[in-house]
């Protein structure tokens, strides 16, 4: 290149390396575009003009060359606009930038309008020389760097996506309770101090303490809160969440580990996307969208307790004043009449405070319900004596399944609800050869159009049936093939409470669904697994008829 020795150019040097560019480049190509050797090659050329004085030297680390909102290269304009630049020097084109519509903006009109000379050394263009037809070039190559840079976001996405899919983490920051593993960066593993503080928060949540509570818990017990605890041990987090030199447990926090997912085992990813590789504000893509792993890592909280919580985080679990912990049949007490929710009193009478519930309908309007006015003594004792009876009767269950030959039972159901299923295939076949012949009948004159529409929408209605049918049989097939890890999660539950002489909010919450209160004479408890439990008792007499099994579910 020739140059104007006649003036004296005060340049700043500009290098850049995206991780993109790390990402996908190999051996050499790798090699070149390192900042060093950018740098490197750059001084080789300033060496070899006198003319060009070095201001100074502006790196960009790990920024796309698709936004131009990088720090340094802002600083470097800031530099431009205050007069002490009016030389940019880069490696290539590509390291100025690889958006071919801002990248021209800059070459072609902002540094001429500033009085800035533009050199990519590599490409051969220097501003300062206007007839070696370089400057013909400079569009075209703008061009293909911004495709080059569409095509690396492509590969990019493609490969994110695959790692997704084959259970990979690729965040850059793990949950709380969970680290990266030191053998591979992918792949989370429990952190076994913050994981017992992840079991105490489910714990204290399942015991009916509010978000609050577990937080203040937590904090007056010197419990370090997620962010702190990053720190302490050397990872450098910065959230929107960070309150301060000291953050805190809080209920934003404690919810947070509790309606997280990836402590049952369960890896989500692919929540949030960018509409192109130019425009990098984030969306949220459709739920149907993400990528969900099951039992991709090692779960810290149990499925059942995980959906418990999710339960409880959705029933009015509103403290009392003065209270740490809601009442035990809080969010499950219901009118039996209109359904909704019974309220707690308290009178105070004759120096003692008397509790009992009344349905809150008709506490706002005593013509729309009445009160089903029930004590709170009364009710626990009947809710507590239904749930010792059920528990007993449901390990009666478990040990008549003991004394039934397992193989036996299940595959006899499996066989009875396979035949269903060939049944109704054959009987849906059947319904599609009669759909496919209606036109025929219809071109022959044999049916009129209103008929032909009428019994063509009544065959598409009989094959819906059929399939929703097969479905179901399909969908109790594999429950009986499973039949076994289901069962035990439910006898695992009602075992627990075996000898349970007191209500409370652990009993109620892992147990019963819904308490309907019809009034002081008539208290109907709903219970937890009663699809599992009735399921296994017909499994009881379908396997063995013989077998006598005179405990029945509690009605």
């Amino acid at each position: 290149m020739k140059a104007n020795t006649s003036k004296i150019y005060h340049a700043a040097i500009y290098l850049r390396l995206s991780k993109e560019d790390g990402d996908v480049a190999e051996g050499s190509r790798l090699e070149s575009n390192s900042i060093s050797n950018q740098k490197d090659l750059i001084m080789d050329f300033v060496g070899k003009h006198p003319e060009i004085h070095i201001h100074s030297i502006r790196v960009d680390d790990g920024y796309s060359g698709v936004d131009f909102n990088r720090p340094s290269f802002q600083q470097m304009l800031n530099d431009i606009k205050a007069g002490e630049v009016d030389c940019v020097i880069v490696k290539d084109l590509s390291r100025f930038g690889r958006n071919y519509i801002e990248a021209g903006r800059y070459i072609e009109k902002i540094f001429p309008m500033m009085g800035v000379r533009f050199i990519a050394v590599t490409d051969c263009y220097d501003s300062l020389e206007k007839n070696n037809g370089t400057e013909m070039i400079v569009p075209f190559k703008n061009l293909i760097n911004d495709a080059y840079s569409r095509d690396i976001s492509i590969k990019i996405r493609s490969n994110l996506e695959v790692k997704r899919k084959r259970g990979d983490y690729i965040g850059a920051f793990v949950a709380y309770g969970y680290q990266k593993s030191f053998e591979n960066k992918n792949k989370i593993v429990v952190d076994e101090y913050a994981a017992e503080v992840v079991k105490d928060i489910f714990r204290m949540k399942l015991l009916g303490m509010s978000q609050q509570t577990i937080a203040d818990i937590l904090n007056d017990n010197g419990i370090l809160a997620p962010l702190a605890y990053k720190n302490s041990i050397g990872i450098h987090l910065k959230t929107s969440f960070d309150m301060g030199e000291a953050p805190k447990w809080n209920y934003v926090s404690v919810t947070r580990i509790l309606k997280n997912e990836i402590y049952t085992g369960v890896l989500i990813q692919g929540r949030q996307t960018t509409p192109n590789y130019k425009v990098k504000t984030r969306v949220m893509k459709p739920e149907s969208q993400w990528v969900r792993i099951e039992d991709n890592h090692q779960a810290i909280i149990n499925r059942r307790d995980f959906d418990l919580v999710q339960e409880l985080l959705k029933l009015d679990t509103r403290c009392s004043p003065g209270e740490n912990k809601v009442y035990p049949l809080s969010g499950v007490l219901v009118c039996g009449d209109c359904l909704d929710s019974m309220v707690r009193k308290t009178v105070p009478a004759n120096g003692k405070q008397y509790v009992y519930y009344v349905c809150s309908t008709n506490k706002k309007n005593k013509n729309h319900c009445s009160s089903h006015r029930v004590s709170e003594a009364d009710l626990m004792d009947a809710v507590l004596k239904s749930i010792q009876l059920h528990v007993s009767e449901m390990l009666g269950v478990r040990n008549a399944l003991k004394m039934i030959d397992e193989l036996q039972w299940k595959q006899a159901g499996i066989e009875k609800y396979e035949e269903r299923i060939r049944r109704e295939k054959q009987k849906k076949a059947k319904i599609e050869a009669r759909k496919l012949n209606l036109y025929e009948d219809f071109k022959d004159g044999i049916l009129t159009k209103a008929e032909y529409v009428q019994m063509k929408e009544e065959y598409s209605y009989q094959i819906a049936v059929s399939d929703r049918a097969i479905t179901s049989y399909e969908h109790e097939v594999e429950l009986l093939k499973n039949n076994k890890g289901s069962r035990q999660e439910w006898i695992k539950a009602f075992k627990k409470f075996e000898n349970i002489t007191e209500l409370d909010r652990a009993a109620v919450i892992a147990l019963v669904k819904q308490v309907r209160v019809y009034g002081k004479d008539r208290i109907e408890v709903i219970f937890n697994f009663q699809e599992d439990t009735e399921r296994h008792s017909s499994l009881i007499a379908f396997a063995n008829p013989n077998y006598d099994y005179v405990e029945g579910m509690v009605v």
